[in-house]
């Protein structure tokens, strides 16, 4: 790695750190400047804005989640174990990512702050896209599934973007006014992603999991803080 790059990876490595343990609106640039024992013009070399490292970071997560998935390929032993592995790495509801669930919580709560939220989906998209094409192919060649629609693999991780952002609002609900998770709307929410997925895959019922409940709660506890 070359100099300059190594100094940003730096700089995103403990603007990361900072934004995990205190929260991105209570860091500042200089906070990160401090960190380090660097000067402004050592940051804005290499990024022109706070938001500008977070947009990196946001984008390095989604490779991390890729790498994930992509250690779970390894592990599967069959068709419908690689299609799960595909479609839980692209779910960050995991305990590994909690901290970071918890910094994104106030992005998906704040209607300005969904932009970033979009950043960080879309990038999670462009990684899963062409895995899970290639995945559905190998196990509608195999008879795991039999999609009646080509190329709906967009429409299936829209749908499981939208099960993780659904458990992770009602999440940030409940914190935000004290209260317990209802389990039971969340569940049938869950349940309802997880079975449409189901039907664009034309897979057997149950086979699908978008998401752990034991790891959901883990996350849970550290997003609520």
């Amino acid at each position: 790695m070359r100099k300059g790059e190594a100094r940003r990876q730096e700089i995103l490595n403990a603007a990361e750190e900072l934004f995990l343990s205190r929260g991105y609106d209570a860091t500042s640039v200089q906070d990160v400047l401090e960190a380090l024992h660097i000067s402004k013009g050592g940051f804005y070399h290499h990024f022109a804005t706070k938001e500008d490292v977070l947009r990196c970071l946001v984008a390095q997560r989604a490779e991390r989640a890729a790498a994930y998935a992509a250690d779970a390929l390894d592990a599967a032993t069959d068709g419908m174990g690689r299609l799960n592995a595909v479609l839980r790495g692209f779910t960050p509801l995991r305990r590994e990512e909690a901290a970071f669930m918890r910094m994104l919580t106030p992005f998906i709560e704040r209607s300005e702050g969904r932009a970033m939220a979009m950043l960080y989906q879309d990038a999670l998209m462009a990684h899963f896209q062409p895995l899970l094409r290639q995945e559905v192919a190998s196990a509608a060649a195999d008879g795991t599934v039999f999609p009646p629609v080509r190329g709906m693999e967009e429409a299936v991780l829209q749908l499981v973007n939208c099960c993780w952002i659904t458990a992770l609002t009602e999440v940030s609900r409940a914190r935000r006014e004290g209260g317990p998770i209802d389990a039971a709307l969340l569940l049938t929410a869950l349940e309802r992603y997880r079975r449409a997925v189901e039907v664009l895959l034309d897979a057997p019922y149950g086979s699908v999991e978008l998401l752990r409940v034991e790891e959901l709660m883990a996350v849970a506890e550290v997003v609520r803080g």
